[in-house]
């Protein structure tokens, strides 16, 4: 056993530590070497290099974490995390960002091997790119945990609630969300979807805009029940305000 990591040692004499003791490391003394203050690229690709060491999973996720790990052993590395893990560092802003990119890029060649626990949880924190997969999943357990991941943006879920490919459950549960429905663009993409189940589209229709309104009612794809319940909007405007109405 070495003598334990000094918090105090320069640069110089953190180098010639790892230098003569690389090869007599424990799992306990790499991590202290790694968290030094003066630790440099070159100690830190000597670590990655060493097979022995990085054998160790808190290693291998802390050299994928790091800041001075060269990209191409951060690289390979990602590839031997648990999968809760490769999530968590691909939304880390502290991991750099040519390993978050490989973390990502690893996790969507990977998200068709998932359950749909782990895709539940996967959809819950999960990076951007990963949530304009995850949108179009088809169970809608995994849109709901969607719908608080704090990286979903109004422009992911107005790209899905205006697609052709979405889900009726999905589009219903986007119109009973207490955060996103209020969204006056994600109402009116509602109403005009003709996917959307007829009775959450109808409950958007007093929220919108005259003009929006007519728009929708003109479109060819616009189901007749939901023209129906514009046109009985605009009939019963049209008794306080007539020139509000549907041509």
């Amino acid at each position: 056993m070495l003598a334990p990591i000094d918090e105090t040692l320069s640069r110089e004499e953190l180098t010639t530590f790892v230098a003569e003791n690389l090869s007599a490391l424990t799992e306990k003394e790499a991590l202290a070497v790694l968290a030094h203050r003066f630790v440099t690229t070159a100690i830190v690709q000597k670590i990655a290099q060493n097979e022995r060491l990085i054998g160790f999973y808190s290693i291998r996720l802390r050299l994928v974490a790091h800041r001075k790990t060269p990209q191409a052993h951060a690289a390979k590395l990602v590839h031997y995390l648990y999968w809760s893990d490769q999530v968590r560092l691909s939304v880390d802003v502290t991991v750099p960002a040519p390993a978050r990119r490989a973390l990502d890029n690893l996790l969507l060649a990977r998200i068709g091997e998932l359950s749909a626990g782990e895709r539940i949880t996967t959809a819950r924190r999960c990076s951007a790119a990963l949530i304009k997969v995850l949108l179009f999943d088809g169970d809608p357990r995994v849109f709901a945990a969607l719908l608080v991941n704090q990286r979903l943006r109004d422009d992911d879920l107005l790209y899905f609630a205006s697609s052709p490919k979405a889900g009726p459950e999905q589009l219903a549960l986007l119109a009973a969300d207490p955060k996103w429905s209020f969204r006056y663009l994600i109402r009116k993409t509602l109403a005009a979807n003709p996917r959307t189940p007829r009775a959450a589209a109808a409950a958007q229709l007093r929220h919108l805009r005259p003009g929006d309104l007519r728009k929708i009612h003109s479109h060819p794809n616009t189901p007749v029940y939901i023209r129906r319940c514009i046109e009985r909007l605009a009939a019963h405007a049209s008794s306080s305000t007539p020139q509000r109405r549907i041509d």
